[in-house]
């Protein structure tokens, strides 16, 4: 082999004790190689592969050793042994006397080089066991809490070894400026749908209680849009005595009063308050709509669910034994289901939906009118053809008076505000009352009363008409007599005297007035042809053409068949035939097709593909009520990762301080835009370690605003700023609506487990990819360079004595094409031990 010596200048670094020893006693000195001598040659010169390859190649001595350290013998040299790098060097040499040498000798500039691979080592490194943590944390049934602690400790771990570079005003104000374009998001950081606990912690204990605290949300949202504050009777109403009949009185009187302040004028006849709406009355709105399914939903339990062939007629929809209101009352008395709320669904609102596409046999309507029996019902006798249903009966009877008093009967729907009828008819009654409550007043007022029709008993018996017209029931006989029952009553109350005084003038003149303003009694009259001159006459006229015009509907114009708005609609828009159609054109909409000889149901009916329509609305609708529960916990999500409360929420303290913290800014280390922070800025300044004037970290805790201010109540430290993340580790479990609550939840899904897990998943890969890059590389590297065909040995000397033998030969390194290395090797052993020890090692 070609040697090529390149002229340098020696190195000598080493140990230099042996050399006295060679002048003491009689010396034997071989300069010819034996078989003997280069076994130990070969043995010895092992060591110094990792620094020659240093050396040679310029890398780092820590990545070369530790590398070499993990290689077999074998495979890097001529010596058949089955023992590691390290483990053989161990067994030939005093490690600890060689290993002193050799870092002598790595702190010499020609032997002292970075990692190359350093950096990328450092951010893999950390990023690996960060993913290690993030991938113990989760799994398919959420966050495993020891996970996330460990995990959360790894975050900490790094933002304190960042120091000033990933302080909290770095990103800040951009939390806060995306948090103001997705505003909407708030609304949605308390789940929308109240659970059992939160209901039984308003007082809701049956599905009484649930009913008021249904439309308690309802009568909130239109507080809150319609700006009412507590000093312009905003709603305030609370679930109380919700097993007695105080509750519905306390409603309706709260209620009443609200909707009068809503409708009431100023001096100038202008309202006083416009509907406008806000996103912050959408929490009511929603806590309304699912208490209102939830309450629907407790109908739709198996003993309600009657086949409609076992129905008997309208007001028997849930029993064959029970009327309807009889079941109501029933339903009222039962304890809430934590089971069936917890679902947290729609089922009970959309049920309407499911019932209107009911497969089966139902010619009557009677399974998809139940959820109107539940809204709207208010009498007990609401069968097909019912005559009690007319107005003298239900609303008012004026009859011919004797001499000394009036004579009258105030109708039956006067008393229907608080029984155990429809849900909305309560609140439809004190919506009437308040507004009729600012329409009344002076002589008008005073006579009314008299009459028994106070604003409560007008407003009762007008939400009376509204929800039975909506209940989906027969009114047929209540429209058809309506003009004559109240042409009698209005000529009867015409000729009313008290005391012989004529007081019918009173109530006949402002009426006439007000129709007349209308036209009735003119040529303007909408009445065409007008009948009379007499005003009222020519109302009636009016009223009873309309009605029947309203009761003789063309199915068809190739039809002579007719049908009535008044004879159970609901139904007849789903059963019979053309009358979607023919409703539609009596308000001039025009369908692009035509649908004379089709139903609601038909359509439903209607396969595409093997399936009817009907089946694939389901389908939909249940696929969107499934999947609102999570739509909502990722806006939940959203709106707690960009949200900015914690500061406004709690107190701060340090340790050995009694009083709180007087600014956040303290916390922060800075002073944030506009007096807000991001509530990830404060944890994370907490997570950093906020630090006294001295530069020594001090102990943070917190403690919310409207606690009892006792020092039970403060958190401390680590677990601090992990609860305002949402971990409550001595609980083990995660506080409600927070960042780590919202993340749990949305783990416990199938599918968002898997879209969450899946960039966990791709940055484990990416890791792993350019780890295992960084070692492949290296490993190719070290392969080449450690090559046994790279080294060679050249015999110099061998000396012994009584105490010791030394021996010194060279290594030759191919570093490339024609380009050799050679370094002097000296090594010596003590004759009272089995290890070698370095003598020097030096390049030529």
């Amino acid at each position: 082999m070609k040697k090529i010596l390149l002229s340098l200048s020696a190195l000598t670094i080493g140990a230099t004790p042996a050399v006295s020893l060679l002048n003491v006693g009689q010396k034997q000195v071989i300069t010819q190689v034996t078989s003997e001598i280069q076994k130990k040659i070969d043995e010895t010169s092992v060591l110094f592969k990792a620094p020659i390859i240093t050396n040679a190649q310029k890398q780092n001595a820590d990545v070369t050793t530790n590398w070499l350290n993990d290689q077999k013998v074998s495979d890097i040299s001529n010596i058949d042994s089955a023992l590691s790098y390290a483990n053989f060097n161990a067994e030939k040499y005093d490690m600890k006397s060689a290993q002193k040498t050799l870092n002598k000798i790595y702190k010499d500039k020609d032997y002292k080089y970075k990692n190359e691979d350093a950096a990328s080592e450092l951010i893999f490194g950390a990023a690996d066991k960060g993913v290690s943590l993030l991938e113990n944390s989760i799994d398919d049934d959420g966050l495993k809490v020891e996970g996330v602690n460990e995990f959360l400790n790894w975050i900490s771990y790094v933002s304190f070894v960042s120091g000033g570079s990933l302080k909290a005003d770095k990103f800040d104000s951009s939390i806060l400026k995306f948090a103001d374009k997705i505003s909407f998001v708030k609304m949605f950081k308390h789940y929308p749908a109240p659970t059992y606990s939160q209901l039984w912690n308003e007082g809701v204990r049956t599905y009484r209680g649930l009913k008021f605290y249904a439309l308690s949300n309802f009568n909130s949202f239109m507080s809150v849009n319609f700006g009412l504050t507590s000093e312009t009777g905003g709603w305030n109403f609370k679930i109380q005595d919700e097993g007695s009949s105080n509750i519905a009185r306390n409603f309706f009187n709260a209620s009443s009063a609200m909707y009068k302040e809503v409708f009431s004028k100023d001096d100038k006849k202008v309202s006083k308050h416009e509907f406008k709406f806000t996103s912050d009355s959408v929490v009511y709105l929603l806590n309304f709509i699912y208490s209102l399914s939830y309450y629907i939903d407790a109908f739709n339990q198996p003993e309600y669910m009657l086949d409609p062939s076992m129905v008997r007629d309208q007001n028997h929809l849930f029993s064959p034994y029970k009327t309807n209101l009889e079941i109501m009352n029933e339903v009222y008395n039962k304890n809430i289901s934590k089971e069936n709320i917890d679902k947290r669904s729609l089922n009970g609102i959309l049920s309407i939906f499911y019932d209107i596409m009911y497969k089966g046999s139902d010619p009557n309507g009677y399974r998809s009118s139940r959820v109107l029996k539940i809204l709207f019902q208010v009498d007990n006798d609401i069968t097909d053809g019912n005559t009690n249903l007319n107005f003298d009966k239900k609303v008012f009877k004026g009859k011919p008076n004797s001499w000394g008093s009036l004579s009258f009967d105030v109708g039956e729907w006067m008393n229907n505000t608080t029984g155990s009828n429809g849900i909305f008819n309560i609140l439809f009654a004190s919506l009437a009352t308040g507004f009729i409550n600012n329409q009344i007043s002076g002589f008008i007022g005073t006579f009314l009363g008299w009459l028994k029709l106070s604003p409560e008993n007008l407003g009762s018996i007008l939400a009376g008409i509204i929800s039975s017209m909506l209940s989906g029931i027969d009114m047929s006989y209540f429209f058809n007599n309506l003009s004559s029952q109240l042409n009698s009553t209005l000529k009867n109350m015409y000729s009313w005297r008290l005391l012989g005084i004529p007081i019918g003038g009173q109530i006949k003149e402002p009426l006439e007035k007000a129709l007349a303003g209308m036209g009735f009694g003119s040529e303007n009259s909408p009445n065409k042809p007008h009948k009379s001159d007499d005003v009222t006459d020519d109302f009636i006229d009016y009223l009873d053409k309309s009605i029947k015009k309203l009761s003789n509907i063309k199915v068809s114009e190739n039809s002579p068949d007719t049908w009535s708005l008044f004879d159970n609609l609901f139904n007849q828009l789903l059963n019979e035939k053309g009358r979607l159609q023919s409703i539609l054109k009596l308000f001039n909409v025009n369908l692009p097709i035509d649908m004379s000889n089709k139903s609601i149901k038909d359509i439903f009916k209607i396969n595409v593909l093997g399936i009817s329509i009907g089946d694939v609305l389901t389908l939909i609708l249940k696929g969107f009520d499934s999947s609102l529960p999570l739509f909502y916990k990722i806006l939940g999500l959203l709106a707690t990762v960009t949200g900015s409360d914690i500061s406004n929420e709690y107190d701060f303290f340090i340790k050995g301080q009694e009083k709180p913290l007087s600014s956040i800014n303290e916390v922060l280390g800075y002073t944030p835009t506009d007096g807000r922070t991001s509530d990830l800025a404060v944890i994370w300044s907490m997570m950093k370690f906020v630090k006294d004037d001295n530069g020594k970290n001090k102990v943070l805790g917190i403690r919310p605003k409207n606690s009892n201010n006792t020092e039970e109540e403060k958190i401390w430290g680590h677990k601090a700023w992990k609860y305002l993340l949402g971990l409550n580790y001595d609980d083990k479990s995660y506080n409600q609506d927070s960042i780590l609550f919202y993340v749990n939840e949305l783990l416990t899904n199938g599918l968002t487990s898997k879209i969450i897990q899946w960039p966990v998943k791709m940055t484990r890969k990416y890791i792993d990819y350019n780890l295992s890059d960084i070692t492949f590389n290296r490993n190719k590297k070290m392969n080449y360079w450690s090559s046994k065909d790279l080294f060679s040995t050249q015999f110099v000397s061998y000396q012994e004595d009584s105490k010791q033998e030394v021996l010194n030969y060279k290594i030759m390194y191919k570093v490339k094409k024609d380009v050799y290395y050679t370094y002097n090797v000296s090594v010596y052993k003590e004759n009272t031990s089995s290890k070698y020890k370095i003598n020097s090692f030096n390049r030529i």
